[in-house]
């Protein structure tokens, strides 16, 4: 191949010792097919229904901000090839393709990355892809954090330049829980946007540590990802486990031994490192989770839902000013069930609320449609009105 990348680079007009140019053969550009799975082995997609597992071409095998050449054609799919290009460019970039480099004057013909999917590159065909402007290169992580760089930098933004670490707090927090209602709604494209939001904040923190000296986002990723193959022994080392529970048993055991590696032993109780800004019954679910572990549980169900009567009970029969407590004791013990009927109670109590709303705006609009206030409504009104919404 290398005796024709000359006449090739001559077709499309490019330097072959252009700065950066990327020599690829096509195979790499597509996924090699998974092992084959039944069971609880299956891919993700596959466990829940969602559909056949689609094979992820990672790492990318090109850099879209450098000149590309794709050769080697022969027996690779083209479609395929314009599909995985797709994670990277768009559809209408410009491709010059070079179907024959051994023609005594070979010529190029213009084409796009999504045209390829039709084209017909013979074995010692080339496709040749201008580089991306780093602001175009939209799908690439890379250019993220290029942006936040240029908000933060010199000349930046000056809003985003006035920031700290303490002021972007507080859009964390919003933009976890506004991730959180997209996904209960199950809204997809508003999930990625929050997906996107969420991670704009990691990279400004990272962009804010990195100036400071403190790390950057690559110590973030690099800090997880090792994480993550650290915890999987069964996965990216030779322990074999039975199930999802000795998944999480070896998980914790892990976790222990990188505190004591790291001197972190101040813990003196298996409840403490619950974060203190997490949602009350999220940390009243996560103490019962923590005590089960180590065998502080109900033998069954029942004793869940006999403990929750029992505590009903006590709040009927306790005077004023002991109710806030017991009513509390029947709070703790509803997140128990929760944690048997394996629901978070936290995005059960989002999702009631969010139906209370939906029903509760019905009636407002019902009565609005009369010229009326939900204040004057009777409560038989009301209530018909309730009912009909929750036909709606």
């Amino acid at each position: 191949m290398l005796h024709l990348l000359e006449p090739i680079c001559r077709a499309v007009g490019l330097d072959p010792a252009s700065a950066g140019l990327q020599l690829v053969p096509a195979g790499a550009f597509v996924a090699a097919p998974p092992p084959p799975a039944s069971g609880a082995d299956r891919a993700w997609s596959e466990l829940h229904g969602v559909g056949p597992y689609p094979p992820a071409l990672t790492p990318f095998p090109a850099v879209a901000t450098r000149p590309l050449l794709i050769t080697g054609w022969a027996g690779v799919d083209p479609a395929a090839v314009a599909g995985a290009l797709r994670q990277r460019y768009p559809a209408d970039h410009p491709v010059r393709l070079v179907l024959d480099p051994g023609a005594p004057e070979p010529a190029a013909m213009a084409a796009t990355v999504a045209g390829l999917a039709a084209a017909r590159p013979g074995p010692d065909g080339a496709a040749y892809l201008e580089p991306l402007a780093i602001h175009a290169d939209v799908q690439g992580l890379e250019s993220l954090r290029w942006v936040m760089e240029r908000l933060a930098g010199p000349f930046g933004c000056p809003w985003d330049r006035e920031q700290t670490h303490a002021s972007l707090r507080a859009f964390l927090l919003e933009e976890t829980h506004e991730t959180l209602e997209a996904l209960d709604a199950e809204d997809w494209p508003e999930v990625r946007d929050e997906l996107g939001d969420l991670l704009l904040q990691i990279v400004f923190h990272a962009e804010l540590a990195r100036q400071a000296g403190r790390f950057a986002l690559g110590d973030v990723a690099a800090a997880i990802t090792r994480k993550l193959i650290r915890r999987h022994p069964h996965i990216f080392g030779d322990v074999a486990v039975s199930g999802s529970a000795e998944v999480l048993q070896n998980w914790e055991a892990i976790k222990a031994s990188e505190r004591a590696e790291r001197g972190k032993t101040d813990r003196k109780s298996l409840l403490d490192g619950i974060p203190a800004t997490l949602p009350l019954l999220a940390t009243a679910q996560t103490i019962g989770r923590k005590a089960a572990k180590v065998g502080f549980d109900w033998p069954s169900i029942d004793g869940v839902w006999a403990k929750i009567e029992e505590e009903l009970a006590e709040v009927r029969a306790a005077p004023p000013e002991e109710q806030a407590g017991e009513l509390g004791d029947v709070l703790f013990a509803i997140t128990d069930l929760a944690r048997w009927l394996d629901v978070d109670a936290e995005s059960a109590l989002r999702l009631t609320i969010a139906k209370f709303r939906r029903r509760f705006a019905h009636i407002e609009s019902q009565a609005a449609a009369q010229g009326r206030e939900v204040a004057s409504l009777s409560l038989e009104e009301a209530d018909a009105l309730w009912n009909e919404a929750k036909k709606l």
